[in-house]
């Protein structure tokens, strides 16, 4: 095989796997966000941060192998990289991170639900010594 086929199989390799990576770091912000409670706003910012994150290795990975020059090859196999991943080991790494930090959402689901009644218990003594008032 030339010099020049082994060096492009190796880069659709490595998209591939860059793909698959950036979808399980995707993943492990998922985990974050069904552990701990987000709003909506922070959620917006965290894939705003994350995206913007990952487009780092993206870059570096074409800048390494193509000079920099984008290929429709390329992108698509980061695509199909995360899809891979998405559709084959997604549920299996999911379930393993649910197992290992789920153990843990039942004592935090209490500690929240506690602070939001907590919360909720201020707000209607404040309007009640409003109307009083």
């Amino acid at each position: 095989m030339s010099e020049i086929i082994h060096g492009q199989v190796i880069f659709l390799i490595v998209t591939l796997c860059c793909g698959m990576a950036l979808v399980f770091g995707y993943e492990a912000l998922r985990l974050l966000r069904w552990i701990f409670w987000h709003p909506g706003v922070l959620i917006w910012v965290e894939d705003i941060l994350y995206w913007a994150a990952a487009s780092v290795p993206v870059y570096y990975i074409f800048f390494i192998y193509n000079d920099g020059e984008i290929r429709w090859y390329g992108a698509l196999m980061l695509i199909t990289g995360a899809w891979l991943y998405e559709k084959g080991i997604s549920r299996p790494v999911r379930g393993v991170l649910v197992k290992v930090f789920g153990s843990h959402k039942p004592s935090l689901a209490r500690w929240i639900k506690k602070k939001r009644q907590e919360r909720q218990e201020k707000k209607t003594l404040k309007g009640k010594k409003q109307k009083n008032s």
